[in-house]
This record gives structure tokens, sequence and C-alpha cells, in this order.
């Protein structure tokens, strides 16, 4: 069993050892062995994770009044990895994904503990690329197993078992299931260690509290010797940083929080039987965020598209941009047209018309550009041309962006068909831009029409939704307005 010989090894490592100079560096170095082999039994590479290539949801500042959160009752049973580093395919496949499934339907709770409606971590190992992941079954990181996810799907623990808590790491191919993969997945929060600029985003009691009440997470988190032998229902408030490196890092699910406890709920997958309570755990607020957590996903399984959202207002305007040139002393001239084609006459006063700067993959890094225009009346069947001159805010940071052009972003003149009022600039091929010293590069000199970020080409783009939403927030929170 797992933690019976990480309590042994503990035992001479950490206690043992320290108290006896006559420990020689030959028997030193093979308990450091053994513990390291140990240790690659927690499975997440943190030093290996590149947040920067993941889409970043936004930070939510809405305050929460909910007092307690609890998804507990749709988790599987709690899971043991045995001595494999597959903590991240436990925590999103087997917690998450199947917990996922159980909230929204797909699988009826009742059957939760049936292992054929379990998602498979082993089939979710074998799935992920040979370069995205350690052989031996030593870790890998969260995002190639969400866009495995996304792509092929996960088979049930039915049809790849964990058989005898034995498993084959290398050179054996997943099945993959067609009728059981997310939708989308993003990062809620990171902190400065998984940055190379030591930036970090969202690492809040009240952000993560927002994002529970829509579901469960699972979290990157850095370990000590008291987490890893801790076997109790009381909240843990603070560790030793005994252990240091890639070899010290974990993958769990958040399924709750408890003000009247002042700590999370997180469900690991070490067992039910001596480790936790009963092989969960209670984490203080405080030291969640201080030392123990590093980065937090959510996802889903179904994609909410705004061009869902009907009216009956009769209204419909469409947003085409036309062109997006460089002019001088650092100015850029867009031109762009508006078409009505609804039933009745709308002024360009009644809504406004967004330009907006977003870091590809970072939608939180957004600048605006200009949210009004000049007062035109357009008539049914018609359309008008306006040019609008811009500068690029000096404080963006070069990297990849795109443009995008959003008529009534607050649907506040009833729009029927949402799904015309965004015009995305992009590079050739739908590749986003590139800033570089205030230029923005290439702007085709002929602009592609897209509508939206969703196609096949970009399956974890944001959707036109998210892109609403986040500019709500920042009209909310009067950010770049």
């Amino acid at each position: 069993m797992v933690n019976k010989l990480k309590k042994g090894i503990f035992f001479v490592l950490v206690a043992f050892c320290p108290f006896f100079s006559s420990c020689d560096e030959e028997v030193i170095n093979t308990i450091i062995e053994v513990a390291l082999e140990f240790f690659d039994m927690l499975g997440y590479n943190m030093e290996d994770e590149v947040v920067e290539d993941q889409n970043t949801s936004d930070e939510i500042t809405d305050v929460v009044t909910d007092t307690k959160v609890d998804w507990e009752q749709y988790c599987p049973p709690i899971g043991n990895q045995g001595s494999y580093g597959t903590c991240v395919a436990w925590a999103t496949a087997y917690n998450l994904k199947t917990t996922l499934n159980m909230i929204d339907g797909t699988w009826k709770v009742a059957n939760k503990n049936s292992a054929m409606y379990q998602c498979s971590p082993v089939d979710l190992w074998h799935l992920m690329p040979t370069d995205s992941k350690s052989s031996n079954c030593g870790g890998s990181n969260f995002e190639p197993a969400f866009e495995v996810m996304i792509s092929k799907g996960v088979a049930s623990m039915s049809d790849v078992p964990f058989t005898n808590s034995k498993m084959v790491c290398d050179y054996v191919s997943g099945k993959g299931s067609s009728s059981n993969k997310l939708a989308e997945y993003r990062i809620v929060a990171y902190s400065s260690e998984l940055t190379v600029d030591g930036s970090s985003h969202g690492m809040n009691e009240n952000n993560i509290k927002n994002y529970l009440k829509m579901g469960p997470l699972v979290v990157g988190a850095k370990l000590g010797d008291r987490f890893m032998a801790w076997n109790s229902s009381d909240v843990i408030s603070y560790d030793t940083k005994t252990y240091q490196g890639q070899h010290a890092y974990h993958a769990m699910a958040l399924v709750g929080f408890d003000d009247s406890k002042g700590a999370f709920r997180l469900r690991n997958s070490w067992g039910a039987d001596d480790w936790g309570d009963n092989g969960s755990i209670w984490v203080d607020y405080d030291f969640f965020f201080d030392q123990f957590c590093f980065g937090v996903w959510r996802a889903s399984n179904s994609v909410t598209s705004a061009a869902s959202t009907k009216s009956s207002s009769g209204n419909d305007v469409k947003v085409t941009v036309v062109s997006d040139n460089f002019v001088e002393n650092g100015k850029r001239m867009l031109k762009f047209s508006i078409e009505n084609n609804g039933s009745s006459t709308i002024s360009t006063a009644n809504y406004p018309i967004t330009y907006l700067l977003f870091k590809a993959k970072h939608l939180t890094e957004k600048y605006l550009l200009f949210d009004n225009l000049e007062e035109k009346s357009i008539a049914p069947g018609q359309n008008a041309t306006f040019e609008v001159f811009y500068s690029i805010p000096q404080k963006a940071k070069d990297g990849k962006y795109y443009l995008a052009l959003i008529a009534d972003p607050y649907n506040e003149v009833g729009d029927d068909n949402q799904a015309d009022n965004f015009s995305f600039v992009t590079g050739n091929n739908m590749e986003p831009l590139y800033l570089s010293n205030g230029i923005l590069s290439p702007v085709p000199s002929s602009i592609q029409e897209v509508r939206t970020l969703v196609c096949e080409r970009f399956k974890n783009a944001y959707r036109n939704d998210e892109i609403k939403t986040s500019l709500i927030r920042m009209k909310k929170n009067n950010s770049n307005f």
C-alpha cells in the first residue's frame, strides 16, 4: 500500500538520519534514492507546466455569499494510484471528468460505484503523447491530459481497468472514447512559480470560491511531510518544506469549501484506508494560497455559444472589419462596416462598438482600443462604413494577440443574432498577430471574415460569450474604461 511505504521512508529519511551523524554517505544516498522513487508516485511535473500556452479564465471578483459548497456526492469512490506517478490522470480523468458526467446527468449518480461509469486514469495516461510525460509512469502535466480528453475522450474503468493496482506505463496505446469527451478547459489561477516572468493570476479565495460554485476543479500543489503523513479529519494549516524539486508536486481534485472550517475540500488518489479523512483532506484557506497551491484548472463537458441566445426584438446588426493598417506616429486606422439586418432603424448611439486587443490564450490580458463611435442611424437592409484612428497601448507587452470588433457587447438592443456581432482580425490561417515594440504584424491586406475563434484549428480558443462576459467584468470594475 502506498502510504505504508511512504511512512517507512519518512521515518528513515526525515526522522532517523538527521539525529545520527554515523549515517554513512552510501546509506543516505540509498535512502534518498528510494524516497525519490516514491516521490515519482506523486506525478505532477510542475516545472514543465507552461501556463503561457494555456487559455486563462478571467478572475471573478463577485463577492461570494455562499458559506459552503460540496460536490463530493457526485464523486466516484476514492481511488488509489498505487506506486505510479499518474496523479494528474487520476485527478483529471477519474475524479474531475467522472464527477462532471455525474453532475450534468451524462451518467447517473446512483452508478458512480460502477467501473462502467468511472473514467479510466490508465487509459488517459496511455493516450497522452509520449513526449508529454515521463517514462515509467514518472509524471505528467495538466495541459496534455486536458487536450487529449478534448480530442479523443477517455475510456471507462471497465474498458481499461487498473487491475490489481498494476499497469504497464510505456508503449501502450490508449483507447479513448468519442462519446466521453471534454468540451474545453481553462486555467483559473496560477502562482508566479508557473510563469517565466513571475506573474500570477487569480490566486485568491474569492476567485476560487466563485469557480467552485460552478463545479469541481483540479489543483497542482507542493507537498511537505505533514501532508504526506496526514491521517485526520482536521484542517491542515501548515506544512514543512522538506521535499524540493520535481519530486514534490501532486495533482488532486478540489471539490468544495466550508467557511465554518475556513478550508477547501480536496479529494486525493492515495486510497481511503489510512490517509487523510477517508482519502480526502481539508486545507486551510491561507495555507492553500500562501504555500500549498500553484495552479487551479476547470473543465466542462459542453460549450454554450452566445449565438444560441435568441430574442424577439427584430434587431440584428452585423459588423465586418474591412482593414486595419498602420498609418504613422504609432497610429493605426481601422475601417469597418455595420449592416442592419433587422426590421427597424437602429442608431449607433443606442449601443457601443468595442475594439479589443487581447493576448492569445490570455483573455485576462486585454486592452480596450475604443468603445465609442460617431452617431449614425442605419435603416433596415442598409449599411454604413466607419474609419477610426487608434493607438496600441504602451503597456501592452510583446506577444501573440487577436483583435476583436464587437457590436453591442452588452446586448443593449436585444440582438436576435449575436453570432455576427463579432469580427476578429487574425493573421493568415487564423494564426495570432504578433505585437513587437507597439507594432502589430502581420495584419493581412485582405481581412479574413472570422466570426468566432471556436473552430477545428483552435478547439480550445475563447468563445464569443466568454469575451462578452470578460468585457462586462471590465465595465463593472471600471477597468480600461
